[in-house]
């Protein structure tokens, strides 16, 4: 099945109907410098350099349904560049309520079907290898396609571990029915 922007946004287009509300408990980690409520909820960081399910200039936020997830994704990030996990520390976990109206689930076989992707095909996407070479990866496209029509976000599988649970959002998207509230807020460093 064709991947290009069109095809995508196309399929994406066809499966609004199937976004769903999803509410519950996520769980973000940041180095300590960006552990504050602005740069944990706006996507600033992933709008200037993308991310997985984004491409630079589109904000999301990323954020596992469990705190093991977080961090295994995190670690994961230091040892594709290589960084001493070490350096990587230390880490700030906060929970976040969220309550959102329109998910598309890609941990759903039946949407992945419907879209035109595998898990095998989500799970290899090098987006940081297309990314630098100029070049758009797959998960970019369909985030990008998600973000376009309007979607709070997307349930996608930890490429680190495909049984954990991502929860990506776009910021830009959510209405006035969508929740998002960092818990104990007030315990941030400023």
């Amino acid at each position: 099945m064709s991947t290009s922007h069109y095809d995508i946004l196309r399929r994406v287009q066809q499966l609004t109907h199937s976004a769903h509300k999803w509410s519950g408990t996520l769980y973000r980690n940041s180095s300590v410098r960006f552990a504050n409520e602005t740069d944990l909820l706006t996507g600033e960081g992933s709008f200037k350099f993308g991310g997985r399910w984004n491409p630079k200039g589109i904000p999301a936020v990323y954020a596992s349904l469990t705190p093991e997830a977080s961090m295994a994704e995190a670690l994961a990030n230091f040892r594709y560049y290589g960084w001493d996990i070490a350096d990587a520390m230390p880490r700030l976990f906060v929970a976040i309520d969220a309550s959102l109206e329109r998910v598309l689930d890609l941990t759903d076989r039946s949407i992945r079907q419907r879209l035109g992707v595998s898990m095998q095909r989500i799970l290899a996407d090098d987006w940081r290898k297309l990314q630098h070479a100029g070049t758009i990866s797959l998960t970019q496209m369909i985030g990008q396609a998600i973000a376009t029509v309007g979607m709070d976000g997307l349930l996608t599988p930890c490429a680190c571990d495909p049984a954990k649970t991502n929860l990506v959002w776009f910021p830009k998207n959510l209405d006035d029915n969508a929740k998002i509230v960092i818990r104990r807020a007030d315990e941030l460093p400023n």
